[in-house]
């Protein structure tokens, strides 16, 4: 029998929500695949309550889809929560390139283009994860510099989903690389305090992002019922 996870009981429902929510973003869950409960409580070693409560998490963002008597699935991306996830990140975040390039500072712009530098250089030996790393960063400095609690908050929402397309762009290392590229152009511009060339290098970034995963998946289909 395989070994058991050990949980706490603090926040006991959170633990099992982030445990889960990672495994689905790092397609360790795939899209599809029927949530086993029994599977999950004697792998955690936890009860039905907080993984029902867990469950019921991921299935707000958007991550799980509960069907009357079938019972639980990973969900699957489709072409409208793509387009709906991606217009509204878009406007958000060229909002939020405008905010925090008035307080971004410079040290601070320069430490990320650091980190996309050496992104860069993990991808060309094939590892993805610092790139992943230096994605997220990027983008959640620029909204926390925007220091809007709106935007802080409608970002988070989708947060999951956001991740979650975003491991699709692996499926060809050319995809990340061009994204890390534009991660550059974005960063440059604000040093430059160009701020409208960042605006719209954000949006086409994102744009670019949102294209590259419809093409994947765009045209997948729910899961039969």
């Amino acid at each position: 029998m395989a070994e058991k996870i050990q949980f706490d009981n603090l926040n006991l429902s959170d633990r099992i929500y982030f445990y889960l929510r990672e495994e689905i973003i790092n397609n360790q869950m795939e899209p599809g695949s029927k949530i086993n409960y029994d599977d999950i409580m004697e792998k955690l070693g936890v009860s039905r309550t907080p993984l029902r409560d867990a469950l019921l998490k991921l299935q707000q963002d958007g991550l799980v889809e509960v069907k009357a008597r079938s019972g639980s699935f990973v969900a699957i991306p489709n072409r409208k929560n793509i387009e709906d996830i991606y217009n509204v990140r878009k406007v958000l975040e060229s909002l939020a390139v405008e905010l925090a390039s008035k307080q971004l500072p410079k040290k601070v712009i320069q430490s990320l283009v650091e980190e996309a530098d050496r992104a860069e250089l993990a991808l060309a030996k094939g590892k993805t994860a610092p790139f992943f790393q230096a994605d997220r960063n990027l983008h959640r400095t620029i909204i926390n510099y925007s220091d809007n609690k709106r935007i802080s908050v409608m970002m988070q929402s989708i947060e999951a989903q956001i991740q979650w397309f975003g491991v699709i762009i692996t499926k060809n290392h050319a995809r990340p690389q061009q994204a890390n590229e534009m991660h550059r152009l974005i960063l440059q511009a604000l040093a430059e305090e160009e701020v409208e060339a960042a605006k719209k290098l954000m949006e086409q970034h994102i744009e670019e992002i949102k294209q590259v995963t419809l093409s994947d998946y765009g045209d997948t289909v729910e899961h039969n019922k």
